[in-house]
């Protein structure tokens, strides 16, 4: 029979009532941890995985429902047995309709219109590592069968929102965006001295489907690989990676 080492272990004597989750778990719930779901867990326990911080958390209900354990449960080998279910559990699932929530999001296209392949960039107009980014795609786009669909946020400062607004709301904004890009440390697109609240609303909605999507900085890319699976790559990436994304 295995043994089960505890840690952390919190003691809790609150009545519980009729409500989604046991007493002990929406303690923690009312000291700030999110709860995101159901953990495996051995018999007579019941599993949570909760979030702090960005930061997943296994929260185990022990079997007389009044303590809950916050850590790792090993077996008498030494076997931790909640990291691989705890990645497991916490993973974000990338699916067909996240690709479709992709696809009503406000972008800006480079490339050709019925590319076989479609790469989306959550990008800020401030954050110096989007500009690599943009700058290592475009030989990559030269030639190719590749759309970039560029997603801009307002997450990096507050000239974020307003330079997004003016390549937004311009007439050709695929041209302004070029313009700021090859122009990116003095860039000579001026941030609007407004913001439409329509306009407002469509990079509030960007900034929204980033956080769904668990992205925490830009650039991030989301895109499809080879047997179609949804893919999702935060940071800079590498050179081959980058090639790959883009399919040469």
């Amino acid at each position: 029979m295995k043994r089960w080492l505890l840690l952390f272990v919190f003691s809790f004597t609150a009545c519980a009532q009729a409500l989604e989750y046991p007493a002990p778990i929406r303690v923690l719930a009312n000291k700030g941890i999110a709860i995101k779901g159901a953990l495996p867990a051995p018999t007579g326990f019941k599993g949570f995985v909760g979030s702090y911080q960005g930061a997943n958390l296994p929260l185990y209900l022990l079997p007389d429902g009044k303590h809950v354990l916050v850590g790792s449960l090993f077996d008498e080998n030494g076997n931790n047995l909640t990291k691989a279910p705890l990645q497991e559990a916490g993973r974000l699932r990338l699916t067909d309709a996240t690709w479709d929530e992709l696809a009503k999001a406000t972008w800006i296209a480079e490339g050709p219109v019925a590319a076989k392949r479609v790469v989306y960039v959550f990008t800020d107009t401030e954050c110096p590592y989007c500009h690599k980014l943009w700058q290592a795609t475009q030989p990559l786009l030269a030639g190719g069968d590749v759309q970039v669909r560029n997603i801009l946020v307002a997450v990096i400062a507050p000239a974020s929102q307003y330079r997004a607004a003016a390549i937004l709301d311009s007439n050709d904004p695929l041209a302004i965006l070029r313009r700021h890009e090859n122009s990116f440390g003095h860039s000579i697109v001026e941030p609007a001295k407004t913001v439409s609240a329509a306009t407002a609303g469509h990079i509030a909605a960007n900034i929204a489907l980033m956080e769904a999507l668990d992205i925490h900085g830009t650039p991030a890319v989301v895109y499809k690989d080879g047997s179609g699976q949804v893919r999702m790559l935060s940071g800079m990436p590498s050179d081959d990676r980058l090639k790959a994304i883009f399919g040469r």
